[in-house]
């Protein structure tokens, strides 16, 4: 995942550059993720190549270099239009290694942070090369599972796509314990539920990069992790400035089920046709929605399911929804409300008896598409007895509780209700107690969040519920959310607060305190990415937490002790980072994640509050030791949050060690430098003083024949010493000549010798700044989290 990938930084090559991969020398670093780390490649005849090493983690890993050289082999198939080709590789190197061509140019993340959106025949232009270079992608049969922004580059010759370094054949594309590879906010809903996974997963991530490049933010953002995997699921993308007709076709490539979004190829054919920018009605372009008319022209009403324009609330006068619109005789849709029949407006709603619950006959469709423990509910208990609350330790696979009822047409359904209660209709039962339809929308979660994360479902419901069976307890607020709204809370809060006697689920996995401590025992998915930890953090959430504390369970003070614990904790992390981004210059720009997830681990299992694995890198080791010292001395719960900034600032400690390796090796390299060059300039300003030294005493000479011509003998002493000055001052002058050649050149060495000390001198304060910057940090940090 996006925001995890990177983080991992050990296992890494430690090779130097300078080294050789293959005929490649490696001569810089241009960065590292989980599975290898990239270097700029020289080649013999002075090409340049991108030369991606495995970690050597990976490396000693038989099934990992299995996969990479079958990655190699699948990547040689695509085509080299629009995307990195790839120029040489050897899997079976001790360090196995592919070279791809270089690309001179920013990634589509850095232009549009730095130039702003894309729009009109360059967006155009983007959308096609990239849906261009998926077609070449597909067509080799091959899965990239992580388009990006940060993967197109903008060469220039046109967009190109890179990075095939987790990209798996379509054959082999099941995701097993090995974890869901990619990058939240790019994610399709299927890739984060951890299911088998096809090429439409890239079609899914095209559409969100369409959305980024139009509009700079990602098309299901997010405050947290937790909420941008929950919009995935359940919500409508938000196009923003996105116009049509690009905006319908994005729209379908965004579609929630991958059978409904176009291929590569029928992507490209889309938007080969279409107009850079206008000229064609939205309706007219694939995907695009109508806002005038319903699927066969008429009105769109609250009846309509995939493609409805939102519809206000069932409480908005304005939303004019028919409490009891009927079904027709044709084939039922599973969520319509029953015909519609004379209701006494004085009659007061009271709950029907629990034995009136529905059947969940699995071959009605029940069966939902996750495991849950078995949900007592009332129509397996005495009238009026609430079922008895049970926590298993890990969730056995699902069974739907039988329920008596008269059977109609081969499908068991809910027993004669009062008269004038119109019937609901939900995963093709027939419902006319709403306690029993809670019990079934917890055993059917998909079915149920579909229900809700449609604006005409939801209203649909919110008027069977208010207007023809007249509740006053339900929490209005569910039935007026609106698209970007968390579906799967819905449900919950739907659930609990119907039917708070059954046992707290979400999402089919069982919510009480033991079940959470068993799903989070282990952080590990977390960090490796696999499809447990989306279902993680969409239950690490105090929200969630207290409305799994709404049902009557044993321990449902404790999941509500535990939501004002997480809380707590993730407000103290909050804090926490907003401390160090904000007193520490070298973390202002540091983009460290808290999460809640990792909190709620260490708050159900505070053994697993150790600190974060350094990797063998001592700068790590020291930031890690410094911002541990505010863990141990404070109190749970807000050590777990402090724990959880430590581990999220892990590749912000690993950059900083590295800057600072940098920098100090600068700066030492250019002292050393500066303190040579000072002593030779020392040395060779001292012998070219002596040589001019030597060069006016030659005047010796001439001055002492002078004195003698004009002074006779009476001067014999003087002209003596100035004839002696003025040999020794040519003796001089002659070995002071070739000594300052030999050693130190001609006058144009000399002179740029003194160009280079100057040169390294200007260089020497702003090294000292940065090194002392980051010591001060180092100093800093110790006040602010202790000794």
């Amino acid at each position: 995942m996006d925001d995890l990938e990177g983080q991992d930084g050990s296992g890494g090559t430690g090779r130097e550059p300078g080294r050789t991969a293959g005929n490649y020398r490696l001569a810089r670093s241009l960065g590292r993720g989980g599975f290898g780390e990239v270097f700029l490649g020289e080649a013999p005849d002075g090409s340049r190549a991108a030369v991606k090493l495995l970690h050597a983690s990976w490396a000693g890993d038989p099934e990992m270099r299995r996969r990479f050289a079958t990655e190699v082999e699948q990547a040689r198939r695509v085509s080299g239009f629009c995307i990195a080709a790839i120029l040489d590789a050897d899997p079976g190197a001790e360090e196995p290694w592919i070279a791809t061509e270089f690309i001179d140019g920013p990634t589509l993340q850095d232009a549009v942070a730095e130039d702003g959106p894309r729009s009109g025949v360059e967006l155009h232009r983007l959308a096609v090369s990239t849906a261009t270079a998926l077609a070449a992608i597909h067509a080799a049969g091959v899965v990239h599972r992580d388009l990006k922004p940060d993967n197109i580059m903008l060469a220039p010759d046109g967009p190109r796509v890179i990075d095939f370094g987790i990209a798996r054949a379509v054959e082999t594309t099941s995701v097993t314990a090995s974890g869901v590879v990619g990058t939240i906010g790019y994610m399709a809903p299927e890739q984060l539920e951890g299911m088998r996974l096809t090429s439409a997963v890239d079609i899914f991530s095209w559409g969100s990069v369409m959305v980024y490049a139009a509009t700079g933010r990602e098309a299901f953002p997010g405050p947290t992790q937790a909420s941008r995997i929950a919009r995935i699921l359940g919500a409508e993308p938000d196009l923003g400035a996105l116009t049509e007709p690009l905006a319908g076709i994005v729209r379908a490539c965004l579609d929630k089920d991958p059978g409904r979004r176009p291929d590569a190829t029928t992507l490209l054919n889309q938007l080969i046709s279409v107009p850079a920018a206008g000229g064609r009605a939205a309706a007219a372009a694939p995907g695009a929605r109508s806002s005038g008319a319903g699927p066969n022209g008429s009105a769109p009403d609250a009846r309509t399911r995939a493609g409805a324009d939102p519809v206000p609330s069932a409480f908005d006068a304005s939303a004019r929804v028919n409490p009891t619109r009927v079904a027709t005789r044709t084939p039922v849709d599973p969520t319509r409300v029953a015909p519609q029949v004379p209701v006494d407006p004085t009659r007061a709603y009271t709950r029907m008896a629990p034995g009136g619950a529905a059947s969940a006959d699995p071959s009605a469709g029940l069966a939902p598409p996750r495991t849950a423990p078995p949900v007592s509910g009332p129509a397996s208990a005495a009238p009026g007895t609430p079922p008895p609350h049970t926590a298993p330790a890990s969730p056995p696979p699902y069974s739907s509780p039988s329920v008596p009822g008269p059977v109609s047409g081969g499908r068991t359904t809910s027993p004669p209700h009062h008269a004038g209660v119109p019937p609901y209709h939900f995963h093709g039962i027939r419902f006319t107690d709403p306690r029993d339809l809670a019990a079934a929308m917890q055993q059917n979660w998909s079915a149920a969040v579909q229900v809700f994360n449609d604006p005409a479902e939801r209203a649909a419901l919110g008027a069977w519920l208010v207007n023809d069976l007249g509740d006053t307890t339900l929490d209005r607020s569910l039935f007026r959310g609106h698209a970007n709204s968390d579906a799967n809370l819905a449900v919950a809060s739907f659930v609990s607060q119907l039917r708070p006697d059954l046992p707290p689920i979400f999402r089919g996995r069982g919510a009480t305190v033991a079940e959470l401590g068993e799903v989070f025992s282990d952080p590990r998915p977390l960090f490796t990415g696999a499809p447990l930890a989306n279902e993680m953090l969409l239950m690490a959430r105090p929200s969630l937490l207290r409305i799994m504390g709404a049902h009557h369970g044993d321990d449902s003070g404790e999941l509500l002790r535990l939501a004002e614990h997480l809380d707590e904790a993730e407000q103290a992390a909050n804090a926490f980072h907003k401390q160090l981004t904000g007193e520490l210059e070298g973390w202002r720009t540091a983009h460290v994640s808290v999460s809640t997830a990792l909190i709620l681990t260490f708050l159900l299992h505070p053994e697993r509050m150790v600190p974060p694995d350094d990797g063998g890198d001592t700068g790590v080791r020291e930031w890690a030791a410094i911002l541990w010292n505010r863990v141990r001395s404070a109190p749970l719960p807000v050590n777990a949050g402090y724990a959880a900034v430590a581990y999220g600032a892990v590749p912000t400690m690993r950059a900083l060690a590295e800057q600072r390796r940098h920098w100090e090796k600068r700066h030492g390299e250019v002292s050393t430098r500066h303190d040579s060059l000072r002593r030779r300039v020392l040395l060779q300003e001292r012998l070219v003083l002596a040589l001019r030294i030597c060069r006016f005493a030659i005047l010796g000479i001439p001055a002492g024949i002078v004195t003698e011509l004009s002074a006779g003998s009476g001067m014999e002493g003087v002209v003596s010493l100035l004839l002696v000055v003025g040999v020794l001052g040519f003796v001089g002058a002659v070995l002071a000549e070739i000594t300052v050649r030999i050693a130190f050149g001609g006058p144009a060495r000399r002179n740029l010798r003194y160009g280079e000390l100057n040169g390294v001198s200007s260089q020497l304060p702003p090294l000292t700044a940065g090194v002392d910057r980051i010591q001060g940090d180092l100093r800093r940090a110790r006040e602010i989290c202790g000794p």
